[in-house]
């Protein structure tokens, strides 16, 4: 119990510290999530994540902290030996040491995805596989801040290619990416690359045909457009090819 809650207080203790030696970063995003220990007894527990880049190659600082009712582990990048690229797209990979206040070292292999974008910060899906010769940990968090490349444009667009070959029932053409996952309030636009017209028609969960959108026959190079303003799961086909199928998912 001692331990426990010595945990809690370094916790509490940690946010107040880190939220003072975070304050004048140029590029910080932090977030929370959930850490998975060992695959063949998994064990899940919360996890705190943060990191701030002096510019898109270069981690200044970052932690990850690790703690349930028999866990604790707080670890600190060492920046000088990590590789780093943040690209143009808003993903970023990442790979290098840390080291825990306990002095045990892992290995770390860190990847995001920017999920959006505004004008006052962005938000990215970060995951990250921690391990040393003792023990291996997935972490997965949803992460805030200030985005590396402000000069990127906002983005509330997607885009569903239908590839050449999309009719084929035995083809492995299918909708690219086949579950798009977009924030509320983002565009689609389905293009058919096909050599051959096709139809975008929403549908429900069983298959049956719904009036939310349905595009007249896409030729060759044409687009069509739908804006998702209320989460969901949205299911659509070809009703010209009905065994492609696609999915829509707003968060």
């Amino acid at each position: 119990m001692k331990t426990i809650v010595m945990a809690i207080v370094s916790i509490l203790v940690l946010t107040g510290l880190c939220d003072l030696a975070y304050a004048e970063s140029s590029y910080q995003m932090e977030g929370s999530g959930a850490a998975v220990m060992d695959t063949n007894n998994p064990q899940m527990y919360q996890s705190v994540f943060r990191m701030t880049l002096s510019n898109q190659s270069t981690i200044a600082k970052g932690t990850f902290l690790v703690y349930g009712s028999d866990t604790y582990i707080h670890a600190y990048m060492l920046p000088q030996s990590w590789s780093f690229l943040y690209d143009a797209d808003g993903s970023f990979h990442g790979q290098g040491p840390v080291q825990t206040t306990q002095g045990q070292f892992f290995d770390v292999a860190l990847d995001g995805n920017r999920v959006f974008a505004t004008n006052t910060g962005s938000l990215w899906k970060v995951s990250a596989d921690m391990k040393n010769n003792n023990t291996d940990m997935i972490l997965d968090y949803l992460t805030t801040g200030i985005d590396p490349l402000p000069t990127v444009n906002v983005s509330s667009n997607a885009t569903v290619m239908i590839p050449n070959g999309n009719s084929a029932i035995t083809g492995a053409s299918f909708f690219i990416p086949l579950n798009l996952e977009a924030m509320r309030g983002t565009t689609v636009t389905w293009q058919n690359e096909d050599n051959i017209g096709h139809v975008i028609q929403s549908q429900d969960g069983h298959g049956n045909i719904i009036p939310m959108f349905n595009s007249t026959i896409l030729k060759t190079g044409d687009t069509f457009s739908y804006k998702f303003d209320k989460p969901g799961v949205y299911y659509y086909f070809c009703t010209i090819h009905p065994w492609r199928t696609g999915v829509v998912t707003i968060s």
